[in-house]
């Protein structure tokens, strides 16, 4: 399995509820469903970082930055042929409209995206 893992940070200017709003929002579970079947994905998971003190007492004790504010994994069974899906040009216009959502609430040049691999046992 291979994975798409964007770590996401909101734009300054939105508040936490604000973020979490358009998150949770039903346009962008669309977009992401939309995506997920065009593209063959398996598995889509979205998940917001707990407001929680135990959050604070970790980046201290590193002196991490901050975390996150969400991670969204989108999963495939393998990498072949996704580089040719995602050149599909019904797939990029939608891929252009989730850039387009997700601008409204996320920072994009603190945030970031990278291609995991999972082995199962």
């Amino acid at each position: 399995m291979i994975r798409l893992v964007h770590c996401v940070r909101r734009r300054p200017d939105l508040s936490v509820e604000a973020f979490r709003r358009f998150w949770s929002g039903a346009a962008f579970d669309e977009l992401l469903e939309e995506l997920a079947r065009a593209t063959g994905a398996v598995r889509v998971e979205k998940n917001l970082t707990l407001l929680i003190d135990v959050n604070e007492t970790l980046m201290q004790e590193r002196g991490t930055a901050e975390p996150f504010d969400g991670i969204l994994e989108v999963w495939w069974r393998q990498a072949r042929g996704l580089q040719e899906r995602l050149g599909d040009p019904a797939i990029r216009e939608a891929l252009e409209r989730m850039t387009d959502y997700q601008r409204q609430f996320i920072d994009f040049p603190h945030s970031r995206r990278f291609f995991t691999e999972w082995a199962s046992d």
